[in-house]
This record gives C-alpha cells, sequence and structure tokens, in this order.
C-alpha cells in the first residue's frame, strides 16, 4: 500500500509552494491514499526529511519545489525502493522537461495520485548523487554568483545577471577529461555532463542525452573570444550549439575532470564542489513518478 510524503520547499522560485499545501490536502483527502506534509526549514532540511521519511516507510517522497528541492529529496532516499516524485514550482524546472511533467499543480497532483512511473539513469559526482546535469568552468561560476545576488535580486533576473557578469570576469582554464578511456586536455569555458538535457532554466546545453539510455552526454565548450562566445550562449537553448567547430560532443560512462584551478562544479543548480571531480552514470536506478 502506498504512502506519500509531501516534503514542500517554501522558498523555493517565487514562493508559491506554500499555495500549493491547501490543494494537495483537498485532493489527497478524497483520493483516500495515506499521506504527509513537511515543509523545510533551512537548505539541507528537505534530504533530512526525505531520508526520515524513508526510515518511516514512506513509499513514494514527492518534491514540491524545483530542481534544487527535487535534488535533496533524491538525495535523501537514493539507494532506497522509493519512488520519487515532483510538484514543480521553482524557478527553472528543468528535469522535468525531459519526462512530460508539466507546471500545472492541479495536473501534477492528480499525476501523483495515479502513480504511473519510469525507471531512469542517475549520476554520482564526488560521491554527490545527481538527476540531470553536472557543469564545471563557467556555468559553476554563475551559479555562485547567482546565490550570491539572490539577497539583492530574485528569481530569474539574478541567473541572468550572475550570467552577464560571469561572462565579462571569466577566464577559461585548462582542464584533463578522460572519458571511460580516452584522455586529453583542453582549455575551456564549460564542460557539461548530462543525463538530461536542460539546465539554467530551460538552455538545452546537452541536447542528445537520454535519462534512460545509460549513457552520460558530454559537451565540451572550449575557448574562443568573448564576442563569440555571447553569440554562441544564444544558440544553447534550442541545443544548435553543438554544431559550432568549438564545441565537441562525446558519450560515455565514467568521466573524470582533473583541474590545477578551483573551478567550481554545480549539479543540478546546487553547489557540490571545487576543482577535480569523478562523474559516473548508474543505469535505471531510480523510480519516478510520470
Amino acid at each position: 500500500m502506498r504512502k506519500i510524503k509531501f516534503i514542500v520547499n517554501p522558498v523555493a522560485g517565487d514562493g508559491s509552494s506554500k499555495d500549493t499545501i491547501k490543494l494537495i490536502h483537498d485532493k489527497m483527502e478524497k483520493s483516500e491514499l495515506s499521506y504527509s506534509i513537511s515543509i523545510s526549514s533551512y537548505k539541507g532540511d528537505v534530504e533530512n526529511l526525505s531520508r526520515k521519511a524513508v526510515e518511516k516507510g514512506y513509499t513514494d517522497i514527492i518534491a514540491v519545489g524545483g530542481d534544487g528541492t527535487l535534488l535533496e529529496a533524491f538525495n535523501g532516499l537514493y539507494n532506497t525502493n522509493t519512488t520519487l516524485g515532483i510538484i514543480p514550482t521553482g524557478t527553472g524546472n528543468d528535469f522535468i522537461r525531459m519526462l512530460g511533467i508539466t507546471k500545472n499543480v492541479n495536473d501534477e497532483i492528480d499525476r501523483i495520485i495515479l502513480g504511473n512511473t519510469k525507471v531512469v539513469d542517475t549520476g554520482s559526482v564526488n560521491g554527490y548523487h545527481f538527476l540531470n546535469i553536472v557543469g564545471i568552468g563557467i556555468d559553476g561560476d554563475i551559479i555562485e554568483k547567482t546565490e550570491n545576488v539572490k539577497k539583492f535580486i530574485k528569481g530569474p533576473p539574478a541567473y541572468i545577471y550572475a550570467t552577464f557578469s560571469s561572462l565579462i570576469k571569466f577566464k577559461c582554464k585548462s582542464v584533463k577529461i578522460t572519458i571511460d578511456d580516452q584522455t586529453f586536455k583542453k582549455n575551456v569555458f564549460l564542460v557539461a555532463v548530462g543525463n538530461g538535457q536542460y539546465f539554467g532554466g530551460g538552455m538545452r546545453i546537452t541536447p542528445n542525452a537520454e535519462v534512460d539510455n545509460e549513457l552520460l552526454e558530454v559537451v565540451i565548450i572550449n575557448k574562443m573570444p568573448k564576442p563569440k562566445f555571447a553569440i554562441l550562449f544564444r544558440k544553447v537553448f534550442t541545443g544548435d550549439h553543438i554544431h559550432e567547430d568549438v564545441v565537441e560532443v562525446y558519450r560515455g560512462r565514467n568521466i573524470k575532470i582533473e583541474t590545477e584551478y578551483d573551478l567550481s562544479i554545480e549539479a543540478d543548480g546546487n553547489l557540490v564542489g571545487k576543482g577535480n571531480c569523478d562523474i559516473t552514470i548508474f543505469g535505471k536506478s531510480q523510480k519516478i513518478i510520470m
């Protein structure tokens, strides 16, 4: 019998997650399914609540928030038989673009009640589990700057401001990349490793990635004049950037990135470290409500 835990991040997106609580109660009461709702109190609390829910025997954990909320919930239930779901109320909601999940909260609660699932691949970077995309280079720098400016600028404008700030100041760095049995050195703006295709609120950075093919897509954006990068950046929204001569695309199961610089590493929009990283795919390892 299903036992469902909803974990609400009250600050996700524009804070609209809190507005879903009454609707969740109304629809779940009519469903007669066993459920409860918890509200996170601080960054990292979603993961703690998820882990505790698993220990209490919940069969389904539903993240109510954005990609960061989903990632924390996933890390709390990783390597269990617990099913993961999402009601997307965040700013980016990039992972759901691969699953046919909409931003219609009413419809998504109905989908949770129905409970159809898909088994997807997941990944690990330096021991931290992710669902969507790992980025190292200017992307990590953008995420770090976004976190800093969120105190003064809210929502998508914070990300846009951080992007242009990073573009002006960021200097390409030398990295050594190993993809399975291939090793090469590059001077890069960005290395993106995708299980999913989208990041940054709809940018199709790894456009040929699939969530259930047991492979990661690696997109390397090499050094170029910054004006050219600004032009290429616009093509990321359609995925056409991969046809540019400064972009290389690979696929693999195990990716290692080594650098002597403190390049920020982001996973699904969360900063998870700096410098070297080891990334691995785990095929068909997590049930997601579709």
